[in-house]
């Protein structure tokens, strides 16, 4: 048996290995479906010829069986309220807030600079109001005491536009500024002479004046009321809603920079003091709703798939398009909610108003079979004492180790309209000059616009002139220069620290002979704060930083357009190289 044992698992082994040595061909065969009809109709209609056999089978995969798991019919709803009506720039003191602003204009708005365009705006405007006989009278003294200034085309330099509308305008039109400016000082009728007269019409030509420029252009009240932060290139500003027992939750808005404010800008200040207010007699507006009962709705979406075999799921969502890698956390809970768990969510309707802290009191579904649950928050309670992070928080735990569970709702602007960018400074590291540089990329111009700031910037100097009728080999370059759009900043340490830097605005020599005043910026972003401009190290990344100034334009939802104009952050495209040398030696 032995023999015979071993026989046969030689014949087996020899056997497999014909087989793998041996080349063979490997067929397959594939069921389909062979039409008969071009009308797929009847085919989509999923017709169910014995009904019998499909409950057997649904009672067979268990799909008949009761898993107690009522629908709600019914939410009743708690809530405290707490409304925002104090608002405070930068550290400066708290002002009145007026919800019939939004808070983004509020905070981003600055003032309005000057250019030549709008003076010229300015002064046809100021015409226009003026009756055909009032012009003619007092025409000559406009042009005499608000008129522009001559032979000054060396300003426009670089700005076609600008230059042209110069030209055409500087003999003819009213400088605006001085005129606004001499309205706001009073000295409009000390400068014009105008009859009694027409003191009447003059004195509601000016006030007309002022109202329209007030509605064109959103403005702060002082210009010192601005909450961006030069050094850390973001908005900072803070807010506060009072409570009915002498204390306010105070939020802050440290790093607002993207241009568009929701709630998960703000954190919870605990240590902040109380923010005043400019308003004489503050009302406390607190709301303890009383129990609100809501019918909960499934969830819904575009793109849902439906629940039952014979509902088509329309194609405007494509799941199969989502490329989630293994850290796309919040793209994988999402295509798991969407496929898996669509149907197991409710949505309770709930409308707050707007610069609202809502707070959730109680929160009680009832289902079906009349049992009553009590919903409390994902982090409530001893066995999530381990959990670091929730949604809609505004800050950590406090002394007694309680979460802020407030949920606040700011006037978030859902739609602007945003210019071309006015302004534009790439800050980008040069290692191999071991600084900053502060390039503007786009310079405004006399026309309100932006222009191209390499265009516009003089590239003379930048290398040594050629020499001439010279035998040497070699020459001594003492030092190179870059464009002037390029605005250096110095590394220089922090007082008081031997290790912690910041950069420091400096400035490039104009090359001539004999050497003339150093380059400025042209800019607003770069002149805003004299003497000294200082950034924190940590704001200008590796990659760079981008800074932008355009025009935004909304309507809120009272019916008022607010224009003003913002700013926003983003990160930039990379290190680069000005090609500054000095002590150098070049071969000829």
């Amino acid at each position: 048996m032995a023999q015979l044992s071993e026989i046969m698992i030689s014949k087996a082994e020899s056997l497999l290995l014909r087989i793998y040595r041996e080349p063979s061909v490997t067929a397959y065969n594939r069921l389909e479906p062979r039409p008969r009809s071009e009308n797929f109709e009847r085919s989509l209609r999923a017709e169910v010829r014995d009904g019998l056999w499909m409950l057997t089978r649904q009672w067979q995969m268990g799909e008949l069986e009761s898993e107690d798991a009522g629908s709600a019919i019914d939410a009743r709803l708690v809530t405290k309220q707490i409304h925002v009506d104090r608002i405070a720039l930068q550290g400066n003191n708290g002002t009145q807030y007026n919800e019939m602003i939004p808070m983004e204009t509020m905070v981003e708005c600055e003032t309005i600079p000057f250019t030549y365009a709008l003076s010229v705006q300015i002064g046809q405007y100021f015409l226009q109001l003026h009756t055909s006989a009032l012009r003619t009278k007092y025409l000559t003294q406009y042009l005499s005491f608000f008129g522009f200034e001559q032979n000054l085309e060396d300003m426009f330099k670089g700005q076609n536009d600008g230059l042209s509308l110069y030209i055409a305008t500087k003999k003819r039109a009213i400088d605006g500024e001085k005129l606004y400016k001499s309205i706001l000082n009073n000295t409009f009728n000390t400068i014009i002479s105008v009859d009694a007269a027409d003191n009447i019409a003059m004195n509601d030509i000016l006030d007309k004046l002022q109202k329209w420029f007030n509605r064109q252009y959103f403005q702060p009240a002082k210009p010192e009321d601005s909450a961006w932060h030069p050094q850390q290139l973001d908005y900072q500003f803070s807010i506060a809603a009072p409570d009915n027992n002498n204390t306010q939750t105070v939020m802050h808005a440290s790093q607002y920079y993207q241009g568009k404010l929701d709630w998960y800008a703000f954190d919870e200040d605990l240590r902040s003091a109380p923010l005043t207010t400019d308003n004489p007699s503050p009302s406390i507006n607190v709301e303890d709703n009383n129990p609100i009962s809501f019918l909960p709705i499934n969830t819904s979406f575009k793109g849902m798939p439906n629940p039952r075999f014979w509902e088509m799921e329309d194609r405007q969502i494509n799941f199969g398009k989502l490329n989630a890698k293994t850290t796309d956390h919040l793209l994988l809970l999402f295509a798991e909610f969407g496929l898996i768990y669509d149907n197991d969510w409710f949505v309770i309707p709930y409308k707050i108003p707007v610069n609202t802290l809502c707070e959730i009191k109680g929160f009680v579904v009832t289902d079906v079979f009349g049992d009553r649950t009590l919903i409390q928050a994902a982090d409530q309670g001893s066995d999530n004492n381990w959990q670091k992070w929730s949604m809609f928080n505004l800050s950590n735990k406090d002394h007694m180790g309680n979460y802020n569970r407030q949920f606040f709702l700011p006037s978030s602007l859902t739609q602007t309209l945003e210019s071309d960018p006015i302004e534009k400074v790439n800050f980008i590291r040069d290692d191999t000059a071991n600084m900053v540089w502060g390039i503007e990329d786009i310079i405004p111009d006399a026309t309100n616009k932006g222009i191209n700031g390499n265009e516009a910037a003089d590239k003379t100097g930048v290398e040594p002139p050629p020499i001439t009728n010279s035998t040497a080999k070699i020459r001594y370059i003492l030092g190179t220069t870059v464009p002037e759009n390029w605005i250096p900043f110095l590394p220089v340490h922090i007082p008081g620290s031997n290790q912690s830097i910041y950069f420091q605005r400096a400035a490039m020599p104009k090359l001539g002979n004999p050497p003339k005043d150093v380059v400025k910026a042209k800019g607003v972003l770069l002149n805003e704060v004299q003497p000294h401009y200082f950034i924190n190290e940590e704001e200008i990344l590796y990659s760079g930083t981008i800074i932008t100034r355009t025009y935004q334009r909304t309507r809120w939802y009272n019916g008022k357009t607010y224009v003003w104009i913002g700013r926003y952050r983003e990160t930039g495209r990379g290190p680069g190289n000005s090609d500054l040398r000095f002590d150098q030696i070049d071969a000829l």
